[in-house]
């Protein structure tokens, strides 16, 4: 799934129980996107500033130093089992208080697992296993793309008529 569909996805999964709470719920926003942060941001603006063009199945990107750190940490980061390492180590050094937003990490590597079929499946048991789910709908299909940016934008709409709404009457309008 893309980069802003995974903030604006996790947003929504928060906003009911964080609706006053922004701090914590752009924490969990953070960690919805953080996997892809950590693993394409050298990537993408060693490819921005330079003027190259991404392409997969060329040699010389997938020999290319940053390629290869994109697909190492993509391991790591979108790893469900070192989700649970972190996670068991942060309720840990906080006394046994889970840090719910953190749990934005393990939603991003969900959503990947059914939406990264071909291109960067996703290691969700890595180092365990290898195993990858290559069934699902790819997110870079253009009618997944269209269907996943209604369905944000109609929510994300409702949520906003909802709020002018709640407002004009908290205001006698």
């Amino acid at each position: 799934m893309d980069v802003f569909s995974h903030a604006l996805w996790t947003n929504l999964l928060y906003y009911p129980s964080y609706k006053s709470r922004l701090r914590d719920r752009l924490w969990a926003v953070f960690f919805g996107v953080m996997p892809d942060l950590i693993s394409f941001t050298p990537l993408t603006v060693y490819l921005f500033f330079t003027g190259n063009r991404f392409f997969p199945a060329s040699a010389v990107v997938m020999h290319h130093p940053l390629f290869i750190y994109a697909t190492e940490s993509y391991n790591f980061t979108h790893s469900l089992v070192v989700f649970a390492l972190v996670f068991f180590i942060v309720t840990v050094i906080r006394r046994g208080k889970v840090w719910w937003p953190l749990l934005g990490w393990a939603f991003h590597i969900s959503l990947d697992i059914f939406t990264h079929p071909d291109f960067f499946s996703t290691p969700f048991l890595y180092p365990l296993s290898n195993f990858k789910n290559h069934y699902g709908l790819s997110w870079a299909e253009p009618h997944f793309l269209a269907v996943d940016w209604i369905v944000l934008i109609c929510i994300y709409a409702y949520l906003f008529y909802d709020w002018r709404k709640k407002k004009a009457v908290a205001h006698g309008v």
